[in-house]
């Protein structure tokens, strides 16, 4: 395994030299092998979704979202805690994932011209991931000239309704591409080891996310009828989909978020970013004991958690808590692409809606309960009326369902609920909790979708503009090296919304 990790890297560092946004007349070299840029790609997403203290990618959406919070020990730029953000702000993840999707690109075409339709499929799968979530950031975009180098060195920016009807039917190609591929018929697949069961799942998932984001759209009501009808009968991913290519304890070989947190020494490093204290003050509310220490540790100078609330910097970092061991459990952990919990809570919603079939309270349960599995987290013993303990030792199954079973909570507890908008509401709120460190641009999502959860504070900076960004603005350099297509889609500020918003 650790042979197809520094091949992976080895792809990976040659890819610095083929970054479309460095020398767009570069495509992936075609000597290539599609197993060893497959993984590669891989690792290249997982880094890019997975890890939310990185700066120049996806971290703003954890602390908009009360997650994480700045250090109190730093001065932070007036554009990261006020919403006036400029071009320049998460710059990185446009080109980024333009990076990846070439990859990608490379390894649809390769498994056409090879007859695998395993790597073609996950190539079109993938590259529907990767352009939804420029769609969801941006709006319009470059696409159907996108990734052709010279022939199309600058590409125009495409209607991003366009693209998400477009990416609908890539979907639907690529999951029944992957219905037809063998089990093993694949190498440099560091996800789900060429289970073509599991990536049919996946897929069947990501197109369902796809199909929810569009909920508030009321002209969109006949085409999700007849597009959900298409996953009739689907099983859906039932499993982590993370990435493992044989993490290393060694410099940029760790699982990213590690890495990004605790050194080859295993001394913590990370005093930039901390705490929420908005997913703090919901844990205690609701008695998540069991997942608030798994997120975070205690402060060590006060026992306590605690954290800053986004734009209050007040607390030094000697007061307020580290990242913990449930979302930081070694170097080698798997990095998460999707997980299983938000798989459960996009079907709870979607069966809740009626687009597909399930128990909605049986599929919200089991992804809360996915959670508290995924970051190992179980509650201390109860104590009973005398103020003793009892001697049970919780698992996070059991902890999970002493949780979401908490009387009259319309914020854990389904049967407390009385209608569709409560459900979703508690749905939504609990997927929030649920990809805490783990995923940060969903919740983002569904906060400019739904405005749930409800009461997530804006910054409390005086420099605060009072208004949550709905999209990010298109980077610089693009501003720079396509000026004509990036200016025709005209003008576009913080609070321009991306098509799907309501």
């Amino acid at each position: 395994m650790a042979v197809v990790f520094l091949a992976a890297i080895f792809v990976s560092c040659k890819k610095q030299l083929l970054d479309i946004n460095t020398d767009p007349n570069n495509p992936t070299t075609a000597s290539a092998s599609p197993e060893l840029v497959l993984s590669a790609a891989l690792q290249n997403t997982a880094a890019q979704f997975s890890n939310p203290t990185a700066d120049a990618r996806f971290a703003f959406a954890g602390l908009w979202m009360g997650h994480i919070s700045y250090s109190g020990n730093y001065a932070i730029a007036t554009e990261n805690i006020s919403y006036a953000i400029t071009n320049n702000f998460a710059a990185g993840a446009f080109g980024s994932i333009y990076d990846n999707l070439e990859d990608y690109d490379f390894i649809e075409k390769k498994g056409a011209e090879i007859g695998n339709v395993f790597y073609r499929g996950i190539g079109m799968l993938m590259k529907a991931y990767n352009y939804q979530t420029l769609v969801d950031l941006y709006g319009n975009i470059p696409y159907t000239e996108a990734l052709q180098g010279t022939v199309a060195s600058k590409p125009k920016y495409d209607d991003q309704k366009a693209i998400y009807d477009d990416l609908g039917k890539r979907m639907d190609t690529a999951i029944a591409l992957l219905k037809t591929a063998v089990t093993g018929s694949i190498s440099g697949d560091v996800m789900f080891a060429g289970d073509a069961t599991k990536w049919v799942k996946f897929a069947n998932t990501v197109k369902l996310r796809l199909l929810i984001r569009q909920s508030q759209k009321a002209d969109r009501a006949a085409y999700i009828t007849a597009e959900s009808a298409k996953l009739a009968g689907a099983s859906f991913l039932d499993v982590d989909a993370s990435v493992n290519p044989g993490y290393l304890n060694s410099a940029g070989k760790t699982n990213p978020f590690w890495g990004a947190n605790i050194n080859t020494s295993g001394t913590y490093t990370q005093d930039f970013y901390r705490a929420g204290q908005y997913l703090i003050d919901f844990s205690v509310a609701h008695d998540d004991t069991a997942r608030l220490k798994s997120w975070f540790k205690k402060a060590a100078s006060t026992g306590a958690y605690q954290g800053n609330y986004f734009g209050d910097q007040g607390i030094p970092n000697s007061k307020t808590s580290e990242f913990g061991p449930g979302v930081l459990k070694s170097f080698s952990q798997a990095a998460i692409i999707m997980s299983a919990a938000e798989s459960y809570f996009l079907q709870a919603e979607a069966a809740a809606r009626g687009w597909i079939s399930g128990t909605p309270k049986t599929l919200y349960e089991t992804g809360v309960t996915k959670s508290f599995v995924l970051l190992g987290a179980t509650r201390p013993p109860i104590r009973n009326v005398a103020n003793t303990a009892d001697s049970i030792t919780y698992t996070p199954t059991q902890s999970a369902a002493i949780y979401y079973s908490r009387p009259g909570d319309k914020e854990t507890n389904w049967a407390a609920t009385t209608n569709l908008q409560e459900q979703i509401a508690l749905i939504i709120r609990q997927k929030w909790a649920a990809l805490s460190l783990i995923n940060e641009l969903e919740p983002y999502n569904d906060y400019r979708r739904l405005k749930l959860p409800a009461d997530v504070p804006l910054s409390t900076s005086p420099f605060s503009t009072g208004k949550m960004p709905t999209r990010l603005l298109y980077p610089q350099r693009e501003y720079e090296v396509n000026a004509g297509s990036v200016q025709a889609v005209g003008t576009i500020t913080p609070t321009t919304n991306v098509w799907w918003m309501p």
